[in-house]
């Protein structure tokens, strides 16, 4: 193995020579590897130096390819070639008229495919590199190292939803191809939608038919179909009905290895079956729990919604900007206590700004502000967590009892980081709910109480 510290292309970070050292030795023995250290340690350039003592070609799979210029710069510096591979709803010649159906009909045509058969897809075939940068889901090259970036998502939900619209027209289209007991099927659910909200059983011996109906749909006419986004709600591990819509939510824990997982924030990083190296964060910001407030799902009425409406209204007459963060269910309810809530773009603001916890900008992006709340603990649905739990133990997931926890601290981290990315940022930390207490020790990594 080379000489770690000479591969450093600028001087290095106090601690990155060391970090990369242990991670190459643990990356010798070809299993997991978790790295966790705070924002501004330079993971990415500790990563890559690990990489290149010895384990390339890499996959380095990203949440999203707005970070694949930020790799690609710093495999630059280390004068590794790299090259970001998009997905086929990106790349493939049909996926504009197939949209996310693609995926499917990829599966099943591939080999009647020109542009396969002829070696010319730019999915499947592409220059070489030594780091490949590409989302969670692409295909990846075989035999090849995977660096999972922003791991902490691997243990948050992965959510899609479709409306009754989205029902009508899929069983309109199974009704076409002569699939009427299906389309009769789909009417079952009908009822679940209109009562609001909770679990939705789900005959798997109807979604492998379900399967069996669209993939003949496919075949015969290459266009996005309905039934396609209703099967990848209806294959999810929990099926729900949440706001008016029907939901599915899975985790997928990655098995293939060797991998390196690397977070920031990740709370529980024993879960992904990995040797952990982890930097202590320097910098912790001030935090307060709340007492005698909560949002769980049996207990949030009108009382506390003005509870918690009191509270933002004490800190809009404190300080100048109050961001809030909320599951969707609690900040409908919450709205009218805000001066902008879930804004198509952040503006310039004052008062109190209210986002969704997984929505868009719960992740990725900066906002300056003075205050930061977390109103209410984002935990998933508790149908979505029993059934979730239930799952991942048949898989054998050792971490299965505490997937929900790591779901919420990893989402409440990630809300908090938006306004903690500068160095000049300090705000003041509210976690608004009485049951971050039970998790004050996995919280005191990034806070100080």
């Amino acid at each position: 193995m080379r000489n770690i510290a000479e591969l450093f292309p600028v001087k290095p970070r106090p601690g990155q020579v060391e970090a990369a050292e242990t991670l190459a030795g643990l990356l010798e023995s070809g299993g997991a590897v978790v790295f966790t250290a705070p924002p501004g340690f330079g993971k990415t350039l500790t990563v890559l130096v690990a990489l290149k003592a010895g384990f390339l070609p890499a996959a380095w799979r990203v949440r999203a390819l707005a970070l694949a210029r930020h790799i690609a710069e710093e495999a630059a510096l280390l004068d590794l070639r790299s090259e970001v591979l998009p997905g086929r709803e990106k790349v493939c010649p049909y996926a504009l008229e197939l949209g996310s159906d693609v995926h499917e009909w990829c599966r099943v045509r591939r080999d009647q495919c020109g542009y396969f058969t002829a070696r010319s897809c730019p999915y499947f075939f592409h220059p070489s590199a030594d780091v490949y940068v590409f989302n969670y889901f692409r295909r990846a090259p075989p035999r090849i190292i995977d660096v999972w970036d922003e791991a902490h998502n691997l243990l948050v939900p992965r959510e899609v939803c479709v409306n009754t619209e989205v029902f009508i027209e899929a069983a309109g289209e199974l009704r076409s191809s002569g699939s009427n007991e299906l389309a009769k099927w789909l009417r079952s659910f009908l009822p679940f939608l209109e009562r609001g909200e909770g679990e939705v059983p789900v005959d798997d011996n109807q979604v492998s038919s379900l399967h069996v109906a669209y993939l003949r749909l496919l075949e015969r006419g290459g266009r996005r179909t309905a039934l396609g986004r209703l099967y990848r709600v209806l294959r999810a591990q929990s099926v729900y009905v949440e706001g008016g819509y029907l939901c599915g939510a899975s985790v997928a824990i990655p098995r293939r290895r060797p991998a390196l997982f690397i977070s920031a924030t990740l709370p529980y990083p024993d879960l992904l079956g990995g040797k952990v190296v982890e930097v202590p964060w320097s910098r912790k910001y001030r935090a307060i729990i709340t007492e005698g407030l909560t949002t769980r799902f049996d207990e949030f009425g009108e009382k506390e919604v003005k509870e918690y409406g009191k509270l933002l209204w004490d800190l809009r007459k404190k300080y100048e900007k109050v961001l809030v963060f909320a599951t969707e269910r609690v900040a409908k309810s919450l709205s009218k206590f805000t001066d902008l809530y879930e804004p198509p773009e952040i503006p310039e603001w004052k008062g109190v700004l209210l986002l969704h916890t997984r929505g868009k900008f719960a992740e990725g992006v900066d906002i300056r502000a003075d205050v930061v709340v977390m109103a209410g603990a984002p935990f998933p649905p508790p149908w979505v967590t029993s059934r979730l739990r239930r799952t991942l133990s048949k898989m054998g997931f050792s971490g299965a009892d505490r997937i929900a926890e790591a779901s919420m601290l990893s989402t409440t981290l990630q809300c908090v980081g938006r306004a903690t990315r500068r160095p000049e940022d300090d705000p003041l930390v509210i976690l608004a709910d009485e049951r971050y207490k039970r998790y004050e020790e996995e919280l005191s990594k990034y806070f100080i109480f």
